[in-house]
């Protein structure tokens, strides 16, 4: 069963410049979660419970033009971590959370050198 967790609002679309007309809603499966529990189980545990949030109220945004993806992040400053939420858009033109996970050190890096956060 598919659960709306949040949407693509205007902010979002204005700060990304993607091209839609209006906000899209973004929802959640049993298979995504099954994804994320397989191939992330330790981020699962600990910041699973917390994907609604971080869709909701990301400190940065990103683009993944090679996945076509929506990437929200949010900086959890205890634990010095990014956990990353990717959306993204299924045949049926309907969002999805896909994948969440920490992310590397060196991906935050390369993040922030290459400007592809955008401050939420």
């Amino acid at each position: 069963m598919n659960r709306q967790i949040g949407k693509v609002t205007k902010k979002i679309i204005k700060i990304l410049g993607l091209g839609y007309e209006q906000e899209q809603p973004i929802f959640i499966g049993e298979a995504n979660i099954n994804h994320i529990k397989e191939e992330h189980p330790d981020d699962f545990k600990k910041y699973g419970s917390k994907i609604e949030d971080i869709i909701k109220n990301p400190t940065y945004l990103a683009r993944n033009e090679k996945k076509k993806s929506i990437e929200f992040i949010k900086e959890y400053k205890i634990d010095n971590e990014y956990v990353l939420v990717a959306v993204r858009v299924s045949n049926n033109n309907i969002h999805f959370a896909r994948t969440m996970y920490v992310m590397a050190d060196e991906k935050v890096e390369k993040y922030f050198k290459h400007n592809y956060f955008y401050k939420f």
